[in-house]
């Protein structure tokens, strides 16, 4: 898009870059999310994501007015990943650190502990992330 309004020649986008770059954040954004949850580091992560994600927002803007090669939709997709895990990283820092431990405690197995207390819980910032996501796919 950035080429197109600057008028440089605007290379010939695919919906395979699309996707490859959908897909690139959303699994950057995946291990960010179970790293957060595995090592109780949302704090971390959100104050991380509050410093990068301007810039690098901006640079996965501008990327493709600049360098077009075949590795600029995933660049981008990473470069996205500080927008993506901002949203999840807001009800996970409030999170008490013995909240599984004590599903576990009480017996829940693992896909009750997914569908009761992780679902519900980051249903509305999963579903920013992959809108966002899939904006910004198309924004390329």
């Amino acid at each position: 898009m950035i080429a197109h309004l600057t008028g440089l020649p605007l290379p010939t986008r695919t919906a395979l870059s699309t996707l490859v770059l959908v897909l690139t954040a959303l699994t950057g954004t995946g291990l960010i999310l179970a790293a957060m949850v595995r090592l109780r580091c949302a704090p971390i992560v959100y104050v991380l994501s509050l410093l990068l994600t301007v810039p690098a927002t901006l640079l996965a803007l501008a990327l493709p007015a600049f360098w077009w090669t075949g590795m600029t939709a995933p660049a981008q997709g990473l470069l996205l990943v500080p927008l993506l895990a901002l949203p999840l990283t807001l009800p996970l820092r409030a999170l008490p650190a013995n909240w599984t431990a004590t599903a576990q405690e009480l017996g829940a197995p693992l896909s009750r502990r997914l569908t009761l207390l992780w679902w519900p819980l980051l249903k509305k910032p999963v579903l920013t992330s992959l809108v966002l996501a899939f904006v910004f796919g198309i924004l390329q």
